[in-house]
């Protein structure tokens, strides 16, 4: 199992887990695995990734979650094809560049070469 497939999977299961306990126990379900998946990443940019899911589920829940699974792909280094638009990119690179000093410089180079390739830098 590839290591985004495993984090969609666990994710899909964390969302599960808190069903039935109201929206903001599964939102709070979400962010605390989200946060928890990431540990070479900041909270800065956490915050900031986890702001656009939140803003995208009022939209719609499982729209939402399927941005969140894509842009943790990214953070793993693993992009899975999710086909974000152009302002999707930025939100992303927004949120890596709030932790340039601090982030890996691998995964830094990873993200925005991937910003570049689709046009969002």
């Amino acid at each position: 199992m590839q290591p985004t497939d495993k984090f969609r999977t666990d994710l899909d299961q964390a969302a599960r887990r808190a069903a039935g306990k109201g929206e903001a126990a599964e939102v709070e379900a979400i962010r605390t695995f989200f946060f928890r998946s990431f540990p070479k990443v900041g909270d800065e940019a956490k915050s900031a990734l986890f702001a656009s899911y939140l803003e995208r589920r009022r939209g719609s829940i499982e729209k939402a979650a399927a941005w969140l699974a894509g842009a943790g792909s990214v953070l793993l280094m693993d992009y899975d094809g999710t086909p974000f638009t152009k302002a999707d990119w930025a939100d992303i690179r927004e949120a890596v560049v709030l932790e340039e000093e601090a982030i890996d410089i691998e995964l830094l180079e990873y993200v925005m070469s991937l910003v570049l390739d689709h046009g969002a830098l």
